[in-house]
């Protein structure tokens, strides 16, 4: 389970303090796909960038199984983050020089998986992601569909226990946008924890439970059938 409390954030420069985050508190139990809705500048991504320990809080506490995480030290932090945690971006942040398996790979040698389990890994999971026939190709050779399925099969291949997304469709036109989201729907459904920031109210059915923010705050939310 993830559990924040009372969540602040400010941003502060010599003339300036903004508030991102103004007292959020909510939980997300294992397995849930939640999505995060609200006004562009409500706190959406600051908040999925908190809860990837990406950024610290100004005050408040993030607890991942009862753990309190969110002022760990920068050694302790990378661990959480390397070992639990999947980023999905709207960007797909691929490296253009490396192919689509090498890509995938480079996950799992931060994580010093040796090579061979390195390679039966990779295999797994772009089959999976329907892209084995691919896996010799390089970024600029793909579809934007195909990239961000490489970006979640990099995100996965290291069996993260929570994907955060960040508007994982917001480059994508919609039949590859309904791809990328069928296919977290399935990883959701394999009992991974997906936390989902979007604008499209039509990837926001994929989830559970949608979480609103305006300015900062969790406003009431809406259970989705």
């Amino acid at each position: 389970m993830i559990r924040i409390e009372n969540l602040m954030k400010i941003f502060r420069t010599e003339e300036i303090e903004t508030t991102a985050l103004n007292g959020v508190s909510l939980e997300v139990n294992d397995g849930e796909f939640v999505a995060i809705m609200g006004p562009s500048g409500c706190g959406k991504s600051t908040l999925l960038s908190i809860l990837g320990l990406l950024d610290n809080p100004t005050e408040g506490k993030i607890y991942f199984d009862d753990v309190e995480v969110g002022h760990l030290k920068e050694k302790e932090r990378n661990r959480y983050r390397r070992g639990r945690i999947g980023f999905v971006f709207q960007s797909f942040n691929l490296i253009d020089e490396l192919t689509v398996e090498e890509n995938v790979e480079l996950q799992l040698k931060y994580l010093d998986v040796p090579k061979p389990e390195r390679k039966e890994r990779v295999q797994n999971i772009l089959r999976k992601v329907s892209l084995s026939q691919r896996a010799k190709h390089y970024p600029q050779q793909l579809s934007g569909g195909q990239q961000q399925r490489v970006a979640i099969a990099r995100a996965v291949v290291g069996k993260p226990s929570i994907i955060l997304a960040d508007e994982p469709t917001g480059n994508l036109d919609s039949k590859n946008g309904l791809e990328v989201m069928e296919l977290l729907s399935k990883l959701n459904a394999e009992g991974t924890t997906i936390i989902m920031v979007t604008h499209s109210h039509r990837d926001a059915r994929y989830a559970n439970r949608i979480i609103n923010l305006f300015d900062g705050q969790v406003v009431e939310g809406e259970e989705l059938i």
